[in-house]
């Protein structure tokens, strides 16, 4: 007979599932909730459809709202004009914003690894202000320096505001890869008389592709995410998609704001699922 678990081990294992439910049984109601045919109450279940996720990707443009599977069901597409340019708004923000957080959080973390100057501790710990700062405090200091340059609020406010904070992940995750590098290499390269310039293209930046490939991918997750920075400093016309969930979501709770929930996760998971695999250690 096995042995009974200790009532301490008991409490454990269900603590351990207490948190699992009340951290993923929230995210599979809305899974499933999602495909609820039923427009009006979207807790009384009515039976099963794909009808919100055709509705979605004919609104932003993916399928036809021609399409049979568009009119499929006994739900007819409407067209919402502000679902399309919100999503494009939110890829625009997010791969811009990423590709300069991903140069400045790259030259900043070589310069703190192989560089000394006056202040570098500083410097180190003023980095991750933008990370462990709520984002309201954030979002609303961006707000007050970007209203003092009386700069006006769109897209670029928006990019300019993520590559904020989005340049300190970055720092971290090229940091991290850098630390974990063994410097022979370059010291052998400089021994045989090749110059600096020359050692960084052909020895360190091979090596530091998977970490400069996180860090932007990881860039790309938190920026097409966020909600609180890109609320407090985009304008007319420059409304991402977090922002209009968060607008949408005040007048109804609708299937459809499900469906767009659903998918902008299972688009995080693939890309965090891609960045963990870009910078997984080579196998020797």
């Amino acid at each position: 007979m096995s042995a009974r678990p200790s009532p301490l081990k008991a409490a454990l294992l269900a603590h351990l599932w207490l948190f699992f439910l009340f951290l993923y049984l929230p995210i599979a109601m809305l899974v499933v909730y999602s495909f609820n045919d039923n427009a009006v109450s979207m807790m009384t279940w009515n039976g099963f459809t794909f009808d919100w996720y055709w509705r979605v990707l004919a609104n932003i443009g993916l399928i036809s709202p021609s399409s049979d599977l568009a009119g499929s069901g006994n739900l007819q597409l409407y067209s919402d004009p502000n679902l399309g340019p919100a999503a494009l708004n939110s890829v625009i923000v997010a791969l811009g914003s990423a590709s300069l957080a991903t140069v400045i959080g790259t030259l900043s973390a070589l310069g703190l690894a192989r560089c000394t100057f006056p202040g570098k501790l500083a410097y180190r710990t003023a980095l991750y202000l933008p990370i462990v700062i709520p984002d309201i405090v954030l979002g609303i200091a961006l707000l007050v320096f970007l209203a003092a340059l009386s700069f006006p609020l769109g897209r670029v406010s928006v990019i300019l505001a993520h590559t904020v904070f989005l340049a300190s992940y970055v720092t971290v995750v090229v940091g991290a890869r850098l630390a974990g590098m063994n410097t022979a290499l370059e010291e052998a390269s400089a021994d045989l008389g090749a110059s600096p310039w020359i050692t960084f293209w052909r020895v360190t930046f091979p090596q530091l592709v998977p970490g400069i490939v996180g860090g932007f991918l990881l860039s790309v997750v938190i920026s097409f995410d966020d909600l609180v920075i890109a609320y407090f400093t985009s304008g007319v016309g420059a409304t991402t998609l977090p922002v209009y969930l968060f607008g949408a979501i005040k007048r109804n709770v609708s299937p459809e704001i499900n469906a767009i929930s659903v998918l902008m996760m299972l688009l995080s998971m693939v890309i965090v699922a891609l960045a963990l695999w870009v910078r997984r250690p080579a196998r020797t």
